[in-house]
């Protein structure tokens, strides 16, 4: 149950997201925002600038800029591609390489390095109730393989959804439905165990505008992606998350004075869920050992 409640914090300060991450600022002048990623399912930059918080537009990748990634021995360009609103190459990492991001951009040079972590396959998942100060909460409940128990290991994981749902059919579907962070300190040994609190019943059965992005509705498909990171990325996305509500912006991994992030990373996937509102059941207490 320690699991449940520091996972319901999690989310109330991590769910809103433009893009993989909503960089939004009160009265500043705008800031150069860098995401960047290689993964075992290819390469990725976006640049952005921040933007206001009353500033519905948008935000897409800026082109104009040099983009090249390098593992010390061969470099590979990245190359802007206005449909997939980024600049991409398909060329996959590798575990244990460290990688290294270079961006040149209207004048000004932006690097990063970061090494690959092995991958934690995902075992299982599935919805449940669980009643939590009096109100019965929507979870999602994942399990992985601890890609190395003996040590620290960190993930990021994203929520995405497709819903054809009235309420959703007119709004962009391209950003994670939500996304958090967490470590493997208290999981049973070698296993990865989330219980991710999404909504609550209550909200669902009201059905109000303003919680139509939060609510689950029958037949939305939804997909979880796990993704091992680095300590630094781990770091910058907690700190990022706190400093959307408290006024602190976190110091980024790359050098050259902007925003965000560069990370190597692994990923793997959940199988596809449709959701059936009547399917779902109460939550178990966690299991010490799942797989048996």
């Amino acid at each position: 149950m320690k699991q449940l409640i520091y996972m319901i914090i999690c989310v109330a300060a991590l769910t809103a997201c433009t893009k993989e991450i909503d960089f939004e600022f009160r009265d500043e002048a705008p800031v150069v925002v860098i995401e960047g990623k290689v993964t075992n399912e290819g390469r990725t930059v976006v640049i952005s600038r921040t933007r206001a918080v009353t500033d519905s537009v948008h935000a897409h990748c800026l082109p104009g800029a040099d983009v090249v990634m390098t593992d010390g021995v061969t470099s590979t360009p990245l190359t802007y591609d206005a449909v997939a609103d980024c600049y991409y190459s398909p060329v996959a990492g590798e575990v244990g390489k460290t990688y290294q991001m270079q961006v040149d951009f209207e004048g000004q040079h932006y690097e990063a390095s970061a090494t690959m972590p092995a991958a934690a396959p995902v075992t299982s998942s599935e919805f449940s109730w669980v009643t939590m100060m009096g109100q019965r909460m929507l979870c999602f409940e994942l399990w992985g393989v601890d890609p190395e128990p003996d040590v620290r290991n960190y993930f990021w994981i994203r929520m995405h959804r497709i819903s054809h749902h009235p309420h959703l059919e007119n709004t962009r579907q391209t950003a994670p439905y939500s996304w958090d962070l967490m470590d493997d300190r208290g999981c049973p040994p070698g296993q990865i165990f989330l219980d991710w609190m999404l909504v609550s019943e209550k909200d669902m059965d009201d059905d109000k505008e303003e919680n139509w992005k939060r609510i689950l509705y029958d037949g939305d498909s939804v997909c979880v992606t796990l993704m091992t990171v680095d300590p630094k990325v781990y770091d910058y996305l907690y700190q990022l998350g706190r400093g959307q509500h408290h006024g602190a912006n976190p110091r980024s991994n790359i050098t050259g004075g902007c925003m965000g992030y560069f990370a190597a990373g692994s990923i793997t996937r959940s199988d596809t869920i449709v959701f059936n509102r009547a399917a779902v059941s109460e939550w178990k207490k966690m299991q010490k050992n799942r797989q048996e």
